[in-house]
């Protein structure tokens, strides 16, 4: 990592209630403006690193620190379901995090406005989510998220329910805010080659508790696009990220 630092996780253990051990030991530093995907098999604690981090859940030992410091209107989080209001319209929903901050739908429609236009949705706003296509659902899930102008955007596998065309079109447009808004994020996915197309790091995570056993740059300039896709490069990255999630499958089993 050659970011500043802007989260850092060390030793971080995390039980659950019911004794299962989630996390062992896990260490990982998020730089500012990275795009680190967090990949690894199905249990071995990637959605409960962001829940972590978002504060939704507290470690059972260990730390996490904010170097630069953080405050909860930094964070922005899309679950891999859209989890719209369907009473509500894109508007209202994209909205609602400015809502709980207290501040009015007339003050801000501007600023709705602006994000709505970013994810590709600005003839949309008076549109309710069974209008929507899932890829479109997904859209205003990221400008909800994206609205409060967070510092790091936390992304827990949400293209994952969707036909490749439409993950692959996604991708694209996320790569797109990510370079204009320079956010940090962390992602998870189980794709070997989304997060190799997506990403600065890749860190892959094995289970049984969950850990990074390898943390793997992906040296490939931006913007990326097909041509991107169907270059040597970013195969030899696939195999190297593929090779090391075949060591992590293998210890967990």
């Amino acid at each position: 990592m050659t970011a500043d630092p802007l989260v850092a996780l060390h030793g971080v253990d995390k039980w659950f209630a019911n004794g299962v051990q989630a996390l062992g030991g896990l260490d990982l530093a998020i730089g500012e403006r990275e795009f680190v995907s967090l990949l690894g098999p199905s249990g071995c604690g990637k959605s409960t690193v962001l829940r972590l981090i978002a504060g939704l859940a507290r470690v059972s030992r260990g730390r996490i620190d904010w170097p630069g410091g953080e405050t909860p209107g930094e964070i922005g989080f899309v679950f891999q379901e859209p989890t719209l209001m369907p009473w509500a319209t894109v508007f209202d929903n994209v909205w609602l995090p400015l809502r709980l901050l207290g501040q009015r739908r007339q003050a801000v429609a501007e600023q709705v406005g602006a994000v709505l236009d970013m994810v590709g949705l600005s003839g949309f706003a008076a549109a309710y989510p069974r209008e929507l296509s899932g890829g479109m659902k997904m859209r205003v899930s990221i400008a909800r998220a994206m609205v409060t102008r967070p510092r790091l955007l936390l992304m827990d596998e949400p293209f994952a329910a969707l036909d490749e065309i439409t993950r692959i079109k996604l991708n694209n447009d996320l790569l797109r805010l990510w370079e204009a808004q320079r956010w940090t994020v962390v992602f998870v996915t189980h794709s070997v080659y989304e997060s190799v197309y997506l990403s600065t790091r890749v860190a892959v995570m094995a289970a049984r508790p969950g850990r990074v056993i390898a943390d793997l740059p992906i040296a490939a300039p931006y913007p990326r696009d097909e041509a991107f896709r169907t270059s040597p490069a970013y195969n030899a990255f696939c195999r190297e990220v593929s090779a090391e999630l075949r060591r992590a499958m293998g210890e967990a089993a």
